[in-house]
């Protein structure tokens, strides 16, 4: 049969369309198996790293942080349970729809959602952001329930610190806070993404010890970055160390109700071991309020209140320490050969220095008449002290004041802790290059003038009196043995001397501070009182200006007992107070009083049954304790 020539024309056409396709499919094929090449074998690493990096995810186990406690076991400072929201970009698909639906279901600003996310934009899509660091219990179990509707947030447990005392002791044991730039200091194991650290106080001080090694697990998680699995063997965490104090919680306690709510600071220790029983500043402040990161307006109202609740005025407070001082020209007129314990003074209200047309005056108006260094320090007579002082000169109360440890850091350890100023002549002429005016010596005499010191500082020299020139530096820590005790080269019949006249103070008739005596308990005391603003420009203000606050002059008082082997020192400074007889001595009164009655035994073992209650905490134990 014969084909027509048309039909091999068809055949033609239909050979060349097939060969059209066939090379069509060989070019979709070639340019599928290029990008298969291109995708498993080029990038077939980068792609599996990705791969990987989705769907498993190490999920860490934060550390909890050590303990605080008092000396007795109270418990000052813990952990407790805190919810973390986070958003992990990666497995979010629609990152603004998912931040409006977590603003509206938990009532949280959106542009403050936005400003997180904003603020870790460097961050690896991976990696978690922390939206919130403290979600309230109802949002995040909210959360959770309705979690598929919120893909790539999660809320996690994480320990948060919590200071069950709230504003308790709270510039000695301080406050936490989130990584700042000293993260980068810590050693690599201890850091992680969501660490805290000590940022004052204790919290600071043992901040290495307290932070544990945080621990973690791989687990396989799957497209909205829910957990599906553990892969391996988790890595525990190990917490950090905790920390017992000197401190006791019931002579804490009874400093601070009895300050009432003034300014100022208080301090109680143990002389023989340089143990702080107690350490307030007043005002204080609740560092719970920094755990979770302070909000800006509580931390406004902290730095904008004028009495400064964040300084802590027992080792930053720098004050005149006024006739406290006068323990310090006692012993420098003995010791240069001013005076001896019989040489006597006559004071009748005002001491005149040559050149000075003004007086130098006492605080008794009237005069004390003939004193002694015994009836001096009894009485806090100004115009004994004056005469004592130019005896002397400035660069022995300098070099006397600096033995005691006026003018120096005391080693306690607590960040920023201030040294305080004892001029000197030599230190007049370097800072003002001016000399030493004989006028300026009787000022500094009776702790006025430029001399500043810290309540710290100043019950250190009262210990170094009271042990009969031996300096044990204060320590914070109760198994601590710190630095080991320093005697000073103080003569021991001129130390003598002036604890009887501090006993004196507290014991015999004219003394200043008679209302501290107690039956059974020898007490030594000093008073004082410091000048805010000097005498002559007081004189310039009306009488409604001299009754304000701010003009009015610091009380201190210092004690220690029992006055023949002591064991307890005190000491309180109470901001524009008024007179230390009249303000700061009923301070320290009722710590005296709590501690004979509830602690002080005559034997240095003992046993002590205590029941204390306070709106903060309770506790009721049988101690048996060699009080340190």
């Amino acid at each position: 049969m014969k084909l027509n020539p048309l039909d091999f024309e068809e055949l033609d056409r239909i050979r060349i369309r097939l060969i059209i396709l066939g090379g069509v499919v060989i070019l979709i094929f070639s340019l599928l198996a290029s990008r298969l090449w291109y995708l498993q074998i080029s990038q077939g690493e980068k792609y599996l790293e990705f791969s990987q990096g989705n769907r498993i995810r190490l999920v860490p186990e934060p550390a909890l942080r050590g303990n605080i406690y008092d000396r007795n076991g109270v418990l000052l400072a813990e952990n407790r349970p805190a919810y973390q929201l986070l958003l992990i970009r990666e497995d979010t698909p629609n990152l603004e729809t998912t931040l409006h639906k977590v603003s509206e279901s938990l009532k949280i600003s959106y542009s403050a959602l936005q400003e997180k996310i904003d603020a870790n934009q460097d961050l690896a899509q991976f990696r978690p952001i922390i939206l919130e660091e403290d979600l309230e219990y109802e949002k995040a179990m909210h959360l959770e329930t309705f979690q598929d509707d919120f893909p790539g947030v999660s809320v996690v447990v994480r320990p948060s610190r919590f200071y069950p005392q709230k504003n308790f002791a709270s510039h000695l044991i301080g406050y936490v806070g989130i990584v700042q730039e000293d993260w980068s200091e810590l050693p690599a194991e201890k850091r992680s993404s969501s660490q805290i650290v000590g940022h004052s106080g204790v919290e600071l001080l043992e901040n290495d010890h307290m932070i544990g090694l945080d621990g973690g697990r791989q687990a396989e998680v799957d497209h909205m970055g829910r957990e599906l699995q553990v892969l391996g063997e988790p890595v525990p965490s190990v917490p950090g160390k905790n920390i017992t104090l000197s401190l006791d919680v019931r002579l804490q306690k009874v400093a601070t109700d009895a300050m009432k709510g003034e300014s100022g600071a208080v301090i109680v220790m143990n002389p023989k071991t340089g143990g702080i029983l107690a350490l307030a500043s007043f005002p204080d402040f609740d560092p719970n309020l920094f755990s979770g990161g302070i909000d800006p307006e509580n931390w406004k109202r902290l730095l904008e209140n004028p009495q400064h609740p964040m300084e802590n005025k027992a080792i930053q407070g720098l004050y005149a320490p006024g006739s406290i001082f006068k323990v310090v020209t006692a012993y420098a007129g003995l010791e240069k050969g001013a005076i001896t314990p019989e040489t006597e003074y006559v004071c009748n209200g005002f001491f005149h220095v040559k050149g000075r047309s003004e007086p130098f005056k006492c605080w008794k108006e009237t005069g004390h008449g003939r004193v002694k260094l015994h009836d001096a320090i009894k009485g806090s007579c100004n115009v004994f002290f004056y005469n004592t002082g130019m005896g002397a000169g400035v660069d022995e109360l300098h070099k006397f004041a600096s033995l005691f440890r006026l003018g120096k850091l005391t080693g306690v350890g607590l960040l920023n802790e201030k040294a305080g100023l004892i001029p000197s002549s030599s230190w007049k002429k370097r800072v003002f290059n001016e000399p030493w005016y004989g006028g300026e010596t009787p000022s500094m005499s009776i702790g006025q003038g430029f001399i500043i010191v810290t309540p710290l500082q100043v019950i250190n020299m009262i210990n170094i009196l009271a042990n009969d020139g031996m300096w044990v530096p204060p320590r914070l820590f109760l198994e601590d043995e710190g630095t080991a005790p320093q005697q000073i080269p103080l003569n021991k019949e001129y130390l003598s001397l002036i604890r009887k006249g501090m006993i004196a103070v507290v014991n015999e008739a004219g003394g200043t501070a008679r209302k501290v005596q107690f039956e059974e308990f020898t007490v030594a005391g000093k008073t004082a009182t410091s000048q805010v603003i000097s005498t002559k420009t007081m004189e310039t203000l009306d009488e409604e200006a001299k009754l304000k606050k701010e003009f009015q002059n610091h009380a201190w008082f210092v004690a220690f007992g029992p006055a023949e082997d002591p064991e307890i020192s005190v000491i309180a400074l109470v901001e524009h107070g008024g007179g230390g007889s009249r303000v700061a001595a009923p301070v320290v009164r009722k710590i005296l009083s709590y501690y004979i009655d509830n602690i002080y035994k005559p034997k240095s073992k003992k046993t002590v049954q205590t029941n204390f209650e306070s709106k903060n905490f309770k506790f009721s134990t049988r101690l048996q304790m060699a009080f340190n």
